[in-house]
């Protein structure tokens, strides 16, 4: 097991070797969005210079599975006043040392997306507040 962590240390050398040149106020480790109440608490791995990281450890990378690019979404679309200024995000797989990204608009177009990201997080923010008011009402 010690091998296998030092070998996952050394395959991130080269792509967070850029990430550490990054001021301490550009460098977020599990950064909690303030929409995290209204789906029941999420935190994301990184945010670093505006690339939204979320890590995937997998062998078999090829087969990642829909869910892990919809998290990612998911982490996104929650940052409703862009706290954390994300224009790129992308999936670090450990265990292969490799870093995917995309660019904002370029991940929510290959997603089907047709509105832009700010209109995406207004629309998100009143269905889920919606949603946990009907869902309070109903309790009472």
């Amino acid at each position: 097991m010690v091998e296998d962590i030092a070998e996952q240390m050394q395959l991130a050398q080269q792509p967070f070797a850029p990430f550490r040149q990054l001021p301490d106020e550009q460098r977020v480790c599990g950064p909690v969005f303030a929409s995290s109440d209204d789906v029941g608490g999420a935190d994301a791995d990184f945010i670093v210079g505006g690339l939204l990281i979320d890590c995937k450890v997998t062998t078999r990378p090829r087969t990642l599975p829909r869910s892990a690019v919809q998290q990612l979404a998911r982490y996104l679309l929650l940052d409703y006043d862009d706290t954390y200024g994300i224009d790129r995000v992308g999936l670090y797989l450990p265990r292969q040392g490799a870093l995917i990204t995309w660019r904002v608009p370029e991940f929510l177009t290959a997603l089907g997306a047709r509105l832009p990201l700010p209109q995406l997080r207004t629309l998100l923010r009143g269905h889920l507040r919606q949603a946990k008011h009907s869902t309070s009402s109903q309790n009472r």
